[in-house]
């Protein structure tokens, strides 16, 4: 697998084993800015987000907290495949999730002007696993 289309993701145990048992269909991580968008959002070269041409309008400038008509402003990194681990811990359960899709969900909507984000990874057949 090639570790650029792979998400590293710690998780809770108990969601881990909902995703490996195909209970568990999607992940959601919040987007903020900084560290949590750099890991799910595409940059140009020059470091800025890329724009959603469907959803924004040319020359208008977006930020990570824009609402915009429910419609998040920035496309995401097409990763293919999730790893996912249990907690930090040196010992732990682990295992590589495909990812078929992904969305964007507002929460906490303000004036219809700013929302915090949640990127959803829409999650596929489990590729391996490994119990600690």
């Amino acid at each position: 697998m090639n570790k650029e289309e792979t998400l590293y993701l710690p998780i809770k145990q108990v969601y881990f084993d909902e995703i490996i048992v195909g209970t568990k269909k999607a992940e959601y991580r919040e987007i903020k800015e900084g560290i949590t968008a750099n890991r799910y959002l595409l940059k140009d070269e020059n470091g800025k987000y890329i724009l959603n041409p469907e959803v924004t309008e040319s020359g208008k400038e977006y930020f990570i907290d824009d609402y915009n008509n429910g419609n998040f402003p920035f496309m995401p990194k097409k990763y293919k495949h999730l790893a996912l681990a249990v907690g930090y811990a040196k010992e732990r359960d682990t295992a590589i999730v495909e990812v078929t899709g992904y969305s964007f969900e507002p929460h906490l909507i303000r004036c219809n002007l700013y929302a915090f984000w949640t990127i959803v990874y829409h999650l596929g057949k489990v590729i391996e696993v490994h119990r600690k």
